[in-house]
């Protein structure tokens, strides 16, 4: 027994250890940065992300949860502009316009209040591009400890969910553009 119980400590102690070690080492600031080309123009490209309507379609939580509840405040595709979702799985959170620079740039401010509370600077970035549009999404958060515990083992989720949703931007632009040429021909 009282080898059981050495063992238990010493086993219990490691662990503490770890986590110790885990929120001196974990990255308090978390960065995400992701790029693709669109064949598409800028404002193709533009209206598919400046505009929750459409944005809300493409963008990944809606993927994770299908039943998950949007709404949409304020002048859609305007600084100010804001959609929010509920969902069982995904929680409660916002999406804020803080400023829209046409063509150029979005900036925006994404709260999660639910299941954990964390705010984020996202930013899209456009550029013309040899055949289309350079769109790079990035994120930018801070975790105080020990929530850096949970932003370092979120990063690589969070690169997945911008990749698959810049995918799926590109798909959603480029068929835009494809419909408007079938209705202009």
């Amino acid at each position: 027994m009282r080898k059981f119980l050495h063992i238990s400590a010493w086993v219990v102690g490691m662990a503490v250890a770890l986590l110790v070690i885990l929120l001196l080492v974990a990255p308090t600031k978390v960065h995400i940065e992701q790029s693709v080309l669109i064949h598409a123009p800028p404002s193709a490209v533009w209206d598919q992300t400046a505009r929750f309507d459409r944005y809300n379609q493409w963008n990944t939580l809606r993927e994770m949860e299908p039943s998950a509840k949007f709404r949409i405040d304020g002048v859609d595709g305007t600084a100010g502009a804001s959609t929010t979702w509920t969902g069982k799985k995904i929680g409660y959170g916002r999406l804020r316009h803080l400023s829209l620079t046409p063509h150029t740039e979005i900036r925006q401010q994404l709260e999660f209040f639910e299941p954990l509370n964390a705010v984020s600077d996202i930013c899209f970035k456009f550029a013309d591009s040899a055949g289309g549009t350079r769109v790079t999404w990035s994120m930018d958060a801070e975790y105080a400890r020990p929530k850096n515990i949970v932003g370092m083992f979120m990063k690589d989720n969070l690169v997945t969910d911008f990749r698959k949703g810049l995918q799926r931007l590109k798909s959603a632009a480029e068929a835009s553009v494809s419909a408007e040429k079938t209705v202009n021909n």
